[in-house]
């Protein structure tokens, strides 16, 4: 067999296929798969994030439920502004079992806020102090919302255990925003 200039070209143009294959074939597709390939993982990365999002989503909706429900409650606690006589009757009434004698009650202006408004009421009262520790242990278990923000207490006279306080009471109930608010929820 004959070496010559036509089989040198056969054996090179044999050997060119597979070269010119991998530049104009291969390389090409796999530069196609690659970007495929990180598209796909750019895409599962999204996904991840949708995930976690959606249940932060789910978690958020429990969360505002049990808020709500926590409104509600303390909603349940605030007295209408009709009601707040009822709620110094009560303590008034409190003060009289714990055989403590109040001798002045004075209101001061009330102070409005977005979803309830404040009355603060200024109380003198005179009686024993064992009386007065019921008297504020019993306010506390009150179903109602309030506050005692000031208190002094002086000891009257030389008998023991008779004092005279100066308290604030400060009574919670539904502003005037909040009960046009829950006609408008409600209709």
């Amino acid at each position: 067999m004959r070496f010559g200039l036509r089989e040198f070209l056969f054996v090179l143009l044999l050997l060119a296929m597979p070269v010119a294959a991998y530049f104009f074939v291969f390389q090409p597709r796999n530069a196609q798969i690659a970007d495929a390939r990180s598209e796909i993982q750019q895409k599962q990365a999204k996904l991840k994030q949708l995930e976690t999002a959606t249940q932060d989503i789910s978690d958020l909706g429990n969360q505002i439920d049990k808020l709500e429900n926590a409104i509600a409650l303390i909603e349940q606690k605030l007295p209408a502004h009709q009601e707040v006589d009822v709620v110094l009757s009560e303590v008034w009434k409190l003060a009289s079992i714990h055989n403590l004698t109040p001798k002045s009650v004075r209101t001061d202006k009330i102070q409005s806020k977005r979803q309830y408004s404040a009355l603060p009421i200024k109380m003198k009262i005179i009686g024993d102090f064992d009386g007065f520790y019921e008297f504020l242990l019993e306010l506390e278990k009150m179903p109602r919302i309030t506050r005692l923000p000031t208190m002094k207490l002086q000891k009257k006279g030389d008998a023991e255990g008779h004092m005279h306080a100066e308290v604030v009471l400060t009574i919670f109930f539904e502003g005037s925003d909040q009960s046009s608010g829950a006609r408008r929820a409600q209709g």
